[in-house]
């Protein structure tokens, strides 16, 4: 099996390789801590098949890099390993084509457990993680009298504007028009009963919907 970890951290580069040989003697491993010495790894080694990816390096990061996959029509099925256990990170990577997500701070047998699922072609996420990524999030509201339900989108919106970003910047990262955006955030002001993005933020804190815990 060859293996393509990809981190702009030498350390862990290191710590992560030495673990991947204990857990995958026969394993072959390639090492880069820049996106463009993984695709130069990756012009040579066509047939690596699986890529181990850090969400945030400089350059673009696991966005830039899947964005870089698809386009070049590299089919290699993809882990991220961060240290973000935000959940807005996880729910944007397997948007662009990640089949798992693993957090650096799981165990070896998990990391283990993560690769064989992701190269069988399935979806690997930490158990406790699932309830809050699934298809439609419903949360209790504070008084515990009605339902607060909201579709994957506007649950992608809402991470986004947790972290901060504009109605521009999450048009143009989800691909789609800053009108479509700013209906998104009407409705979701409406499902909240709020007037205003503290306000917003604030409910959805108070009501769990940013935890990845169940």
């Amino acid at each position: 099996m060859k293996i393509l970890i990809v981190d702009d951290h030498q350390l862990y580069l290191e710590g992560i390789s030495a673990i991947l040989n204990n857990l995958f003697i026969e394993s072959t491993l390639f090492k880069a801590n820049r996106i463009t010495d993984a695709f130069d790894i990756l012009s040579q080694h066509s047939d690596i098949d699986i890529i181990l990816l850090d969400i945030r390096m400089p350059n673009g990061g696991a966005p830039e890099v899947q964005k870089k996959l698809h386009d070049e029509n590299h089919a290699i099925p993809v882990l991220i390993i961060s240290a973000s256990e935000n959940s807005a990170d996880v729910q944007m990577s397997l948007n662009r084509g990640a089949l798992g997500y693993l957090p650096k701070s799981s165990t070896s047998e998990e990391l283990k457990c993560a690769i064989e699922m992701v190269l069988g072609g399935n979806e690997y996420l930490p158990k406790s993680w699932h309830q809050s990524l699934r298809a439609t999030k419903n949360i209790i509201s504070r008084e515990g009298d009605e339902n607060i339900s909201i579709s994957p989108r506007l649950y992608e919106v809402l991470q986004l504007i947790e972290k901060g970003l504009t109605s521009p910047e999450i048009a143009k990262l989800l691909q789609l028009s800053e009108h479509t955006i700013k209906g998104y955030i009407k409705e979701l002001f409406s499902r909240f009963g709020v007037h205003n993005r503290t306000e917003l933020i604030q409910t959805a804190r108070q009501l769990h919907f940013f935890s990845l815990s169940t």
